[in-house]
This record gives C-alpha cells, structure tokens and sequence, in this order.
C-alpha cells in the first residue's frame, strides 16, 4: 500500500501536480504509523519499517534512467531542458554519491562523533 502511495504521489508529481503530490508526501509516515498501530508492520509486507521510500524512489530513478536512455539512442530528438535536467540529475546524485562514500555514513563515523562502537552515554 505504502509503495502503492509512493508510486502516485511520483506520477502526481511527474504530471504536474506537484501541490498534490506533496500532500501524500507528507501523509505517508502518518498512514505507516497507523498501519503499524493496527498490527500491520511494513516488513511483512516486503517494505522497510525505517527510510522505506529511498529504496523505491532509487529504483523509479534506475528504471527511468534506463528507459530515457533507450529513447535518446533510438535517435528521438534531444530538446535543451531535457538535457539540462539530466545534468541536474547527474550532478545530484554524484553529490548524494560522494557524501554517502565519504565516510561520514558509514559505521565507523557514528553521529555522536563516536568512531567504531558508541561510547557515549
């Protein structure tokens, strides 16, 4: 279901109704909650209880990715927002890309500024 909600609020988004796609953005972790309340938890369900949207919202960038890739080299003509926008993209996910790989989201950098194991209290 939640997946299922993800999924609209991107075509939502995609077709221009942004404002709309923003309020079933902002309701999911409310509809989570209450479905576990009710003895439903996500994982059952093949879902992650905890950033159970990245893993989709990836996999719709792949899957676009992929598609738009096919149609660009089937010789469909390129238009200057289109290609602007893909080097946002790109520039976007090599950001998330080098902050996720530089260390500070790995193990051994804990929040706390720990390393390793927590030794705070």
């Amino acid at each position: 279901m939640i997946k299922d909600l993800i999924k609209l609020a991107d075509n939502l988004d995609m077709s221009g109704y942004t404002e709309e796609s923003e309020i079933i953005d902002s309701l999911l972790p409310y509809i989570k909650k209450y479905l576990e309340d009710d003895g439903f938890k996500a994982s059952d369900k093949g879902e992650h209880n905890e950033d159970y949207m990245f893993e989709y919202q990836l996999d719709s960038i792949s899957e676009k990715a992929s598609k738009i890739k096919k149609i660009l080299q089937s010789g469909h003509p390129l238009e200057d927002w289109v290609e602007t926008y893909i080097a946002q993209a790109d520039l976007m996910m090599d950001n998330i890309y080098d902050k996720l790989s530089s260390g500070s989201y790995n193990d051994e950098n804990l929040p706390c500024g720990c390393r390793g194991s927590c030794c705070c209290e």
